[in-house]
């Protein structure tokens, strides 16, 4: 994987300015910035399919906002177990004290609800620890597809990942990465941030459109 070009194939368009300026501007305004994340996607299945210049035209913006609604659905079937978990934690530190009436049974059962909340919470973050690993696969894989149900589609987003470690797990990092350096655009006032993480969503397009060429056995562009 071409590792550099990720980073800068987006000064490779001539319209780059505008089309992340729209990016950024999308991405401010809450529902409305689902289509930043459908932009990624259409990004991504770009630079999947070899296209040399993939970031896609802003005029489409209906399939755009479309498919970022569909990302927002994955992310929630993947984040079920984690609500479901946090209701649980919410429910035992409230039912447990309060069922108590006081005394030593109430501070017994205190300390029996601090522990299963602890307990939880281990799952919770672990399950988010999950999530950010294998979530991109998911995406990986609708954004070449366009089946929503490929989210939900547990074993095949592992075998994916499975079956291309090394790769999957440089992708990973250099999208993490680029989330980082994405950061510092609040040196460019909070208004620069907005364009910064636009930015980063457009590398991690690329850089996982690269991977699923790699998977494929498809030299990258």
């Amino acid at each position: 994987m071409d590792i550099g070009k990720s980073f800068t194939y987006v000064f490779d368009d001539p319209n780059w300015i505008m089309k992340v300026l729209i990016g950024g501007v999308v991405s401010m305004i809450p529902i409305v910035n689902f289509a930043a994340f459908g932009y990624m996607v259409t990004t991504l299945k770009n630079v999947a399919e070899g296209q040399s210049q993939p970031l896609p035209e802003w005029s489409n913006f209906g399939d755009h906002f479309m498919k970022g609604l569909y990302v927002f659905v994955g992310v929630l079937i993947y984040l079920a177990p984690v609500l479901l978990l946090y209701c649980c934690m919410i429910l035992i530190s409230a039912v447990l004290p309060a069922a108590s009436g006081g005394g030593d049974a109430g501070g017994a059962l205190a300390t029996l609800a601090g522990l299963l909340g602890m307990c939880l919470m281990c799952l919770i973050l672990l399950f988010v620890l999950v999530i950010a690993v294998m979530f991109p696969a998911a995406l990986i894989r609708y954004a070449v597809s366009n089946q929503l149900s490929v989210f939900w589609d547990f074993r095949g987003n592992f075998d994916l990942v499975r079956a291309n470690l090394a790769n999957y797990i440089i992708a990973l990092l250099i999208a993490w990465v680029a989330g980082f350096v994405a950061g510092f655009g609040v040196i460019l006032c909070v208004i620069g941030v907005i364009f910064t993480t636009f930015w980063a969503y457009l590398v991690s397009a690329h850089v996982f459109g690269q991977f699923w060429r790699t998977s494929q056995g498809v030299v990258s562009v």
